[in-house]
């Protein structure tokens, strides 16, 4: 399990040393990084409107990294859930105080800047995506499922009843490519330092023989594996990385890690205020 940490770390250190290197300096935070050509990366990490528009995402892969976590580390005693709730609060008003327009965004309007206004249009710039990341946490699951779990999947798939299912979700190249520029990003950094964190903060009755080597499900694997598969057919086929804001590779695969800085944040800190929340209930 401590691989899960040093994973994000290795990721995150090598996109900051591709930024320097690529824009000559070792202080690049006010260097213009985003595929934009706006915001630098001190702009780039504290983007709050992005940051609100992936809220709902964020606290959907929370639960799912918490659920299986749950599956496969029950807590041993309940903890109490004042410190947890006050940080999650904090930083989801935070996180929206901070947005300018967070209304639109948090209610899945809003894909690019230049785009127009359309109503569930974010929600199916992630739709596959989403469903990918949330389906890998249950590597970990090897019994029933819990309630975390089972309601993180009912609320997605009442959100995707609410924002409605696109086509472009599964052939317009743009979504494709942001898309698969997600998993990427989510699968090397967010998940798995959620479910370190998760592990390493609360004590952990492993069902199987080590705490350091749970068992583990890769039936999950193989839907995880086939979405992928098909979003980089799809950003192949389609020439999905020309329609891309920025023909800077770094800017539009580096600069990314760092502008969702704040889903490193929502998503280990939910995960482990839901794994107490469901360890009470269990």
């Amino acid at each position: 399990m401590t691989r899960l940490f040093y994973l994000p770390l290795a990721v995150l250190s090598a996109a900051f040393v591709i930024l320097c290197v690529h824009h000559s300096t070792v202080w690049p935070w006010n260097v213009v990084v985003h595929e934009d050509g706006r915001r630098t990366l001190l702009d780039t990490i504290f983007y709050f409107d992005h940051a609100a528009g992936e809220l709902p995402l964020d606290l959907l892969l929370s639960a799912a990294v918490a659920g299986a976590m749950l599956c496969a580390f029950p807590a041993s005693a309940a903890r109490p859930l004042g410190i947890p709730i006050a940080i999650c609060v904090a930083l989801d008003a935070i996180i929206i105080a901070g947005a300018k327009t967070p209304a639109s965004y948090l209610f899945q309007f809003h894909t690019r800047d230049d785009e127009p206004m359309v109503y569930g249009s974010h929600w199916h710039y992630h739709f596959l995506s989403q469903a990918a990341l949330m389906l890998l946490p249950l590597i970990f699951v090897l019994i029933k499922y819990n309630r975390v779990l089972v309601t993180a999947w009912a609320v997605f798939a009442a959100l995707t009843i609410v924002f409605g299912i696109s086509s472009d979700s599964f052939i317009d190249p743009r979504y494709l490519g942001h898309q698969a520029r997600e998993l990427f990003t989510h699968t090397l950094v967010t998940i798995p330092l959620a479910a370190y964190l998760t592990w390493r903060t609360h004590p952990c009755v492993p069902r199987s023989h080590s705490c350091e080597r749970p068992e583990l499900n890769w039936k999950p694997v193989l839907a995880f594996l086939t979405i992928s598969i098909y979003l980089a057919a799809g950003v192949l086929v389609t020439g999905a990385r020309h329609h891309a804001q920025s023909a800077d590779w770094t800017a539009v695969i580096c600069a990314h890690f760092f502008e969702h800085s704040f889903s490193y944040l929502i998503v280990p800190t939910h995960a482990q205020l839901f794994y107490l929340l469901g360890a009470r209930q269990a």
